[in-house]
């Protein structure tokens, strides 16, 4: 009799061998979850197997699996349960593969019958059919003992038969086809990475971009488990010495983890409190009091894992500790993956004003794991969602568009979504980082909504509003200022408080007074001469900077915003 069903268990491999491409390639490759499709005989098992090591993922053999839960072989099922008892049993394991993130599975050569099976192979990850002729799977099959489907009769001729009823469903939902016939493992696995580079599937996978600055540019690594990369970090972390701030709501999740990928450094860390409120000269000179005792020197490097206010007190300590060492950002906010890990502004923040100690101090590296996400609350991704739609708002009006089609994806941590919305806010960041590093003209308009928002912060004390919180309703500030300058139209300065509202962000600021604003706005960096310089919005996707606007009408802004 079959063994009852065991649950899935499925334990995930730390395997991070690459093959057939360099790492930089691979970089550039989509991809999220790869599913091999094609008649017995066909190599999926072989070649998924070392293709899963090239592309950094998870490999799973689907007959395998259902051998594991059953506890008996597939012949023995056939046996029992017939092809029918069978077929569910693929159905419910294809399912349940096709649910993990990052893996590679080899099907079975009739997943493809089901059309629940198809639907879930199509939607889930990259399908690649790997075409074989009849003549070829014989040759592969003749000495097997566990093809059920060829134990009676012709196998030739039931091999033809089963190609005839298959090969229209397996093109059905192809992405991409090789043909196997009398090719190598490693040259299909060549083939197949060629085929998903040019292909450009916009599926969520690691990602390289760069942040060039002369002597210190850097790359930033975007992508799926990249805490387990044991090959990326030793790239990133040069020194021997390591040195990793955190937080006591990410370390727990963490730190170990991460430890554990950096085998063959020396590793000390500090686990700071949560929240803007501990962002201060304090709390970092507990850090520097760590790297002391840690017998950190100048050629140690100081990883921050955390949200943005780990990173700019790593960044901020990095830069100050014996005059400047080595650190890397790995964020783990999606508001730090999008804006305050790349770039180099590291700060703390006074009670005069939000982030008015700091330093520019550019990390070696930005690595950033999106499935630290999965722990994000849901409060916290809207906030990261206010940076994303800031660039849309000042320099890209085709992502402005991009974001209001997809707002229900992103809010639903939809991994497409996410995954491209992050890259293309790296890309729009490091763009502008590189034309102006030091925020001398361009880079300002970073700060749309950013002055009044940290009015907003300071007002409520570091805490109460989340950092993305108050640039929302800062950016609505900053669009109804374009509006009364008459700089932008009516309609779209609705449309900028909508997409907003889209995002379940604030467009309302808190009742602290016009008076009080203007009295912190006052003490932000951006103020020059006695003047408050404000980002405002020429048109949506067309941002700049500006000190010459009438008092009177901020001052009625204000009125209407906070009053």
């Amino acid at each position: 009799q079959t063994a009852a069903l065991r649950p899935f268990a499925f334990a995930h491999s730390n395997n991070r061998v690459l093959a057939a491409l360099s790492r930089a390639a691979l970089y550039n490759v989509f991809m999220r979850n790869v599913f091999l499709i094609g008649p017995m005989g066909s190599g999926k098992t072989a070649v998924g197997r070392q293709l899963a090591k090239a592309l950094n993922l998870d490999f799973y053999d689907a007959d395998a699996e259902i051998e594991r839960r059953t506890g008996v072989n597939i012949p023995y099922i056939f046996e029992k349960e017939g092809e029918l008892g069978f077929r569910e049993r693929e159905r419910e394991t294809i399912d349940a593969l096709t649910q993990l993130e990052s893996v590679l599975v080899a099907t079975g050569g009739g997943a493809i019958l089901l059309s629940s099976n198809r639907e879930r192979l199509a939607q889930r990850g990259t399908v690649i059919y790997l075409r074989t002729s009849v003549a070829q799977q014989l040759e592969r099959t003749r000495h097997s003992k566990q093809r059920p489907l060829l134990n009676t009769g012709d196998p030739e001729a039931k091999l033809q038969s089963l190609m005839e009823q298959r090969s229209s469903l397996y093109q059905s939902i192809a992405n991409i086809t090789v043909n196997t016939d009398g090719q190598r493992v490693a040259a299909v696995c060549e083939h197949i990475l060629e085929q998903l580079k040019k292909s450009g599937r916009p599926m969520d996978a690691a990602q390289q971009l760069s942040i060039d600055l002369g002597d210190r540019s850097y790359p930033i690594f975007i992508g799926q488990r990249l805490l387990d990369d044991r090959q990326l970090l030793a790239e990133s972390i040069r020194s021997k010495d390591v040195f990793i701030v955190t937080n006591d709501r990410v370390g727990p999740l963490y730190l170990q983890r991460l430890i554990s990928s950096l085998p063959e450094k020396r590793i000390a860390s500090i686990q700071l409190p949560d929240g803007e409120a501990h962002k201060t000269l304090a709390t970092v000179s507990s850090v520097f009091d760590a790297l002391v005792a840690a017998r950190m020197n100048r050629d140690a490097t100081v990883i921050a894992l955390g949200g943005g206010v780990v990173g700019d007190m790593a960044g901020f300590a990095a830069a100050c500790y014996q005059r400047g060492i080595d650190y890397v950002q790995l964020p783990t906010t999606l508001l730090a993956q999008v804006d305050s890990s790349v770039g180099g502004k590291t700060a703390v923040d006074h009670p005069g004003g939000k982030n008015l100690i700091g330093a520019f101090h550019q990390p070696r590296a930005v690595i950033a794991d999106t499935t630290t996400l999965a722990t994000l609350p849901d409060r916290e991704l809207r906030a990261g969602l206010a940076e994303v739609v800031k660039y849309g708002f000042i320099r890209d009006p085709e992502f402005l568009d991009w974001i209001e089609t997809h707002a229900t994806e992103l809010l639903n941590r939809d991994a497409n979504a996410l995954s491209h919305a992050i890259r293309r806010s790296c890309e729009l960041k490091a763009e502008i980082v590189c034309i102006d590093e030091r925020e001398q003209g361009l880079r300002a308009i970073l700060n749309f909504g950013h002055t009044f928002g940290h009015a907003i912060e300071t007002a409520t004390g570091y805490g109460e509003w989340l950092h993305g919180e108050a640039v929302a309703a800062g950016m609505a500030i900053a669009a109804d200022m374009s509006r009364r300058l008459g700089l932008i139209s009516s309609s779209d300065c609705e449309r900028v408080l909508h997409l907003i509202r889209c995002l379940e962000l604030p467009v309302s600021a808190p009742r602290i007074g016009s008076q009080r604003a203007l009295e912190l706005m006052g003490m932000d960096k951006k103020v020059q001469s006695g003047k408050i310089r404000l980002v405002l919005l020429k048109s949506l996707g067309n941002a700049y900077t500006t000190a010459d606007y009438p008092e009177d009408m901020l001052r009625a802004t204000l009125d209407h915003a906070t009053n």
